[in-house]
């Protein structure tokens, strides 16, 4: 008798009234998801950023299929693999200069806990154990760990869990929609005053700063002033913090350039990425090291888990970076990056309570108003940023709700980073359907 996956047993233990009512998701090719019924959505977010190539490419399910024929799991602490090799090879190849190791783990939250960990590590290392504070930015987000929380810069997040977190101080984020009529120069220098007191007082107990090239999920895509990354860099320089760059979501072509941090020809002391390096194929991510920073792990290894670095999934994310390599996705990253700036540009001067269009390659987000001249948000109560996203899926496209409170009013686009010049036409015409529903229930002034 064949039985299908989705065949529910008439006697199921499971509570249904805690599962989220959603279409059950049957097959998905290319930068489609079909449902049961055969509707085709197209992945307007890559999932939640992470499907860099798209679903279901043969070439790595083929190489999916014959690791595991050959072997699944392997104990890190008991055999190695050619696969874990090869791709830890593969991933310090197109890091910056410098950095020449790297640590497999499941996710990213992992992935940022890791290098909380070896922050605090390499100052015990070098003599100076009271360097134990990581701090992030005040909008962000690195992960659901507690360690990875602590560094983030998202209060809905955080609110449950508020007591058992770290109370690491946290540094402005470059907000330029939001700042004070004055010149990006201005402004930039503004941030970067606000950090070099945060380290000038705390120096001593500071072990690291955590960034995201991009914001993400708690910002929207927010993207820094030329020149912000590459000034943090100095401070950490001047007093002696390492500086870790957050590359879970902009890292592996992204934003157009490997990792986001190239942007401003930054080279961190250490690089978390996780979700394009496996491209939704399988759970795994990595921290990667500075030369200044793997010297302390010469004679410890990291504490991982259990199935950090198993051989099926190292064998699956390095077959995904050799297929990012062999067909030039960069080069299709920038100009579908460029095509869908000017698409979103177009659509945010028809509809003006759709503002400041911001991001680098293919990953770009934008805000909903109340007020485009006063650049109000929507109350947060409303939620403007999910019903956006609920128009848009009416409308088959799949996109991101962004932002924190009062801020809960952004949206994130990044599609897979294969989409076609087509595709994106296609994404660009269901946006605004959804964008026309959005307007018919909020009205201009999302009230």
């Amino acid at each position: 008798m064949n039985t299908r996956l989705s065949d529910a047993s008439p006697h199921s233990r499971v509570n249904r009234a805690v599962t989220p009512k959603l279409p059950y998701a049957d097959r998905a090719k290319g930068v489609f998801i079909y449902d049961e019924a055969g509707n085709d959505y197209l992945d307007g977010s890559a999932g939640p950023m992470a499907v860099s190539l798209g679903h279901g490419v043969p070439e790595i399910l083929d190489v999916m299929r014959e690791q595991a024929e050959k072997i699944c799991f392997a104990y890190r602490t008991q055999f190695d693999s050619r696969a874990k090799e090869g791709l830890i090879e593969a991933l310090v190849d197109l890091a910056p200069e410098g950095f020449d190791w790297a640590f497999l783990v499941n996710s990213g939250s992992e992935g940022t806990e890791l290098a909380l960990r070896s922050a605090i590590h390499y100052w015990e290392f070098k003599g100076r154990p009271a360097k134990v504070n990581v701090l992030g930015q005040s909008i962000s987000y690195h992960g659901m760990t507690m360690g990875s929380l602590s560094m983030s810069g998202h209060a809905s997040r955080r609110k449950d869990y508020s007591s058992l977190l770290h109370e690491f101080a946290l540094g402005v984020t470059p907000y330029s929609f939001r700042a004070k009529q004055q010149s990006q120069a201005e402004y930039l220098r503004e941030v970067l005053d606000n950090w070099e007191r945060v380290l000038a007082e705390k120096a001593d107990i500071i072990a690291g700063i955590i960034v995201e090239p991009v914001v993400g999920a708690a910002g929207g895509a927010l993207t820094p002033p030329d020149g912000y990354l590459s000034g943090l860099r100095a401070l950490c320089d001047k007093y002696e913090v390492l500086l870790i760059a957050d590359e879970v979501i902009t890292g592996l072509g992204r934003t157009g350039t490997w990792f986001g941090c190239e942007h401003d020809g930054v080279v961190p002391d250490m690089i978390v990425t996780a979700k394009g390096m496996s491209s939704g194929f399988t759970p795994m991510g990595a921290v990667l090291y500075h030369h200044r920073v793997s010297e302390s792990f010469r004679d410890v290894q990291p504490q991982g888990h259990t199935f950090s670095g198993n051989p099926l999934s190292s064998a699956v994310c390095l077959a995904v970076v050799r297929y990012m390599r062999s067909t030039r996705i960069l080069e299709n990253v920038r100009a579908r990056g460029e095509q869908l700036k000017a698409g979103l540009e177009r659509l945010s001067q028809a509809y003006p309570w759709m503002a400041d269009v911001r991001g680098r390659g293919l990953l770009w987000g934008f805000e909903l108003l109340a007020d485009p001249e006063k650049h109000t948000p929507p109350a947060a109560e409303v939620q403007a940023n999910r019903k956006f996203v609920d128009h848009c899926f009416a409308e088959k496209l799949i996109v991101y709700p962004a932002g924190v409170a009062p801020y809960n009013n952004a949206i994130i686009i990044s599609p897979p980073l294969t989409i076609t010049e087509q595709e994106v036409e296609v994404l660009l015409t269901r946006l605004e359907a959804g964008m026309r529903g959005y307007s018919k229930e909020l009205g201009p002034r999302g009230s």
